[in-house]
């Protein structure tokens, strides 16, 4: 890798490792907190690592300043057939299994075995996220590897019956406080669990770490949460739930319905009530552009994403979680743009969201 580029990829097919990528015409990843990271890179069409990446299987490693960001596999190629052409990878972060995967009722047993409604388990998040992923990877001989289990994050009851993993783990886990990373390790995964820190230091434009940057604010979109259990018709169950840590300045009534009919369990509809408040809270968010320097960066013992962040706008404090960061390289040189707490001015983000609740409730819906 050249020394004034901070990146590194390295390029396998399939577990087998065939070569790097020392300078990619531009390379943009996104990484992310308890989400789905991404990344596109251009390279020549005749580079020689060409071939390896086009071909069923490709993954790669993406490094910068040395630390590793993010693996995971090639997922979209785009080129053209012009004499300069250029190639366009998409990969996707191995997080991604956490969507791809089934929590089966009874994991253990074959398909004609699944003689329970629900699997239901209560624990520590990194215990429920170590447990159920463990399972579900024994089922499809997956080569998934797990970290230690430390028992860390609140505790929580979970339920599953077909549903992709990630619907039923998150925002869950996310509240419970810790993060969950899966990359590559050798011929297979490591799924590992941190805990997100609060960053020692204030963002500014007073004090130089912030030259630019937009921020969002958006009013809360419920306020009380009506939770519908087991039962038809007069014989369901209904509790109700307020967001009693409003602000009662919002002066809003927001009501929501959501189901679980998945469980009798008022710790369960309490669960679902505090998700709903959790999609619907109050928003901040802020896209900064920092000014690094060998004091102050993104990565290393600098700003990481799942960092709690406070940063200073207009001489107010804004404190929230560092959801993603745009990272990227061109002729131009290298960027970060963390993202701290939700946008709401992203039209890809909000689309994205609205496209996730309708497939969990789909999930559900086949699920029953």
């Amino acid at each position: 890798m050249a020394s004034e580029i901070p990146y590194e990829i390295v390029v396998y097919r399939g577990w087998t490792f065939t070569g790097w990528v020392g300078r990619p015409g531009e390379l943009k990843p996104t990484i992310r907190h308890n989400m789905k990271s991404t990344a596109t890179f251009t390279i020549d069409a005749d580079h020689r690592r060409a071939s390896d990446l086009m071909a069923p299987g490709a993954r790669v490693m993406i490094y910068r300043h040395g630390e590793l960001e993010m693996t995971g596999p090639v997922r979209h190629v785009a080129g053209q057939f012009t004499a300069a052409a250029t190639l366009t990878f998409t990969v996707e972060d191995d997080f991604r299994i956490l969507h791809n995967w089934l929590a089966w009722p009874k994991p253990a047993a074959a398909i004609t075995g699944q003689d329970v409604e629900y699997r239901t388990i209560t624990g520590p998040a990194e215990t429920v996220v170590k447990t159920i992923l463990a399972e579900n990877a024994t089922r499809l001989n997956a080569p998934l590897t797990l970290a230690p289990d430390l028992g860390r994050g609140a505790v929580g009851t979970y339920t599953f019956r077909f549903h992709p993993a990630y619907d039923r783990l998150f925002p869950a886990v996310d509240k419970a406080g810790i993060g969950v990373t899966v990359r590559q390790n050798g011929a297979g995964l490591l799924l590992d669990c941190y805990t997100p820190r609060d960053y020692p230091h204030r963002l500014s434009m007073e004090s130089g770490t912030v030259t630019g940057g937009t921020y969002t604010l958006a009013a809360p979109n419920v306020t009380s949460v009506v939770v519908g259990g087991q039962g038809e018709g007069t014989a369901r169950v209904f509790k109700s739930f307020v967001a009693t840590d409003l602000d009662p300045a919002w002066n809003d009534v927001i009501e929501v319905l959501q189901d679980a009919r998945d469980s009798s369990s008022g710790d369960v509809y309490a669960t679902r009530a505090n998700e709903v408040f959790a999609e619907g809270a109050p928003l901040t968010g802020l896209a900064l552009e920092l000014s690094e320097t060998p004091h102050f960066r993104y990565g290393g013992d600098g700003l990481r994403v799942g960092d709690r962040v406070t940063a200073m706008i207009r001489g107010q404090a804004f404190t929230d979680v560092l959801r993603e960061v745009r990272l990227g390289w061109d002729k131009d040189g290298d960027t970060a743009t963390p993202v701290v707490g939700e946008r709401t001015d992203d039209p890809d983000l909000t689309l994205a969201k609205r496209i996730r609740a309708l497939q969990r409730d789909n999930a559900d819906r086949k699920a029953r």
